[in-house]
């Protein structure tokens, strides 16, 4: 089949193109332009495409004009959700506790929903500490009397603080004394059945972490199992987040592709794929989506949910399964079930990671001559290096924008920290299934924890080396959009000189 240009070939990565276009735009014109009017603008332009089946291309355009009526309206609708008025005075209320309370200082922080209110509240709530407040897990119910106010920025600071918590479903924020709360039992009938699932979910995963204290985890070698585990950063310290920040190694740190895809893999290597495939797949796709429940649902873990849904189901029809036509699948399906994770850090260097292994994994993977990349053990690190270079080239801008900082021995890092988090990840696995034989999983859990302290030694020692990373890199949006165009401006012309090379 002919195609007018290589786009034809990845008609969803239009779709989605026009999507984020017009998520983009209803954001941007949120106060100027209604839910409803974006709504009519949709269902005029579907119908007319519907109409217009024997004119293809008008067809095409209005399907296209479809896609970004659509986006805007989804954008505004999520918006008018978590742009809920607030009192502004002494408020009673019941709520729940939704995320692990973490103490810093006096105060005990946590995240509430609210459910007894007309509509539910996710409050980020600061309580005043006692021995109260240091007992409090997720799923524990109280009831407080206390200033609900609308998210505000910190003074000093160009971060839009208060933007980041609307656009993370933050209705307020709440200060709570000692004397204006107290445990109680709370009814969750209100919530959605996904809110309810999600905090039975975090409440499994909370008796999970504290298994993980029984079998002799601490300090931070507890914290970077629990986070790179189950996706619980609550216990890391800034010193360590620093460290693994400075040596680029943050992402495992943070539940993505590399940690779902691990699990794939051993999921796939207990259900035989020869027989009975199909079942097979549905069974390592239901465990894979109760973990990403369990975990808490953030942004990147969900994207590669998806994307490992989408590959499966290629994968039985033995077409491309790592495309962009299969990354463009996941962004549609995640961005027309939540469009403000657009917004979303995670979400955006996930995504540009994946993007850019799949333009120049290739490429920078044939930069080695033959003769020497077959050999197997050169063969493995090469291909190590060359995920680790692609990816980081579609990230780095986005962490100079976002943190003003790059790391310059990220490929060392990588080098040590995915064989390291596939270890941990595989022994995690195995040390809670021989339960049954303690003696063993005492074992494996010594043996697991000298395997993290390694790697928390490891990262520091790569972080205090000379030059570790290049700090205070001021970029504005303008800059960053540039620098893709530039990265994509040069893809293309290497592409053009290796073919007249050839």
């Amino acid at each position: 089949m002919k195609t007018n240009g290589q786009i034809q070939l990845y008609p969803v990565l239009r779709v989605v193109l026009f999507l984020i276009a017009g998520i983009v735009s209803g954001e941007l014109l949120y106060e100027a332009v209604s839910c409803d009017a974006w709504f009519a603008a949709t269902a005029v332009s579907l119908m007319f495409a519907l109409l217009a089946y024997r004119r293809c291309v008008l067809q095409t355009v209005l399907i296209f004009l479809t896609c970004y009526f659509l986006g805007a309206m989804l954008v505004c609708r999520e918006l008018d959700e978590v742009n809920m008025s607030v009192p502004g005075e002494d408020t009673a209320y019941s709520a729940v506790v939704v995320s692990q309370p973490v103490v810093t200082g006096k105060v005990v922080k946590c995240d509430l929903i609210t459910v007894n209110t007309h509509r539910p509240m996710k409050i980020k709530a600061s309580i005043y500490r006692d021995w109260r407040a240091d007992r409090l897990r997720i799923g524990n119910g109280i009831e407080a009397v206390s200033l609900l106010e609308k998210p505000t920025n910190y003074a000093g600071t160009d971060f839009d603080y208060a933007r980041y918590l609307l656009y993370h479903g933050y209705v307020a924020t709440t200060f709570i004394y000692i004397d204006e709360w107290k445990g109680a039992a709370v009814d969750l009938s209100r919530l959605s059945v996904v809110q309810r699932a999600r905090i039975s979910a975090l409440v499994f995963r909370d008796k999970l972490l504290q298994r993980f204290s029984d079998m002799g985890f601490s300090g931070q070698a507890y914290a970077v199992l629990a986070a790179m585990t189950l996706g619980d950063k609550s216990s890391l310290s800034d010193e360590l987040k620093e460290e693994y920040s400075v040596s680029g190694a943050s992402h495992v740190l943070a539940l993505s592709g590399l940690h779902l895809g691990i699990i794939y893999a051993i999921l796939s290597l207990l259900f035989s794929r020869r027989r009975w495939q199909i079942v097979s797949q549905v069974l390592i796709l239901l465990a894979i989506w109760s973990y990403v429940f369990i975990v808490g649902m953030s942004a990147s873990v969900v994207r590669s949910a998806v994307m490992l849904t989408v590959y499966s189901f290629v994968s039985l029809l033995n077409r491309n399964r790592l495309s962009l036509n299969t990354l463009s699948v996941a962004a549609v399906v995640i961005l027309a079930g939540s469009p403000l994770y657009l917004y979303d850090v995670g979400f955006q260097m996930s995504f540009a990671a994946v993007l850019f292994i799949i333009i120049f994994y290739r490429p920078l993977l044939e930069v080695m001559p033959g003769s020497i990349r077959n050999i197997p053990i050169i063969k493995q690190i090469w291909q190590m290096a060359a995920v680790s270079v692609a990816a980081q080239i579609g990230v780095a801008p986005l962490i100079a924008f976002y943190f003003g900082r790059f790391s310059c021995y990220f490929l060392l890092t990588n080098m040590i920290v995915v064989p390291a988090a596939t270890v941990i990840l595989y022994g995690a696995v195995l040390t809670a299934a021989v339960s049954f034989l303690p003696w063993l999983q005492t074992l494996l859990a010594g043996l697991l924890l000298k395997v993290v302290i390694l790697l928390n030694a490891c990262v520091s020692f790569v972080a205090a080396l000379p030059g570790a990373s290049v700090d205070g890199i001021r970029i504005g949006l303008l800059q960053l959009l540039l620098i893709y165009i530039l990265i994509f401006a040069l893809s293309v012309l290497g592409h053009y000189c290796r073919k007249m090379i050839r």
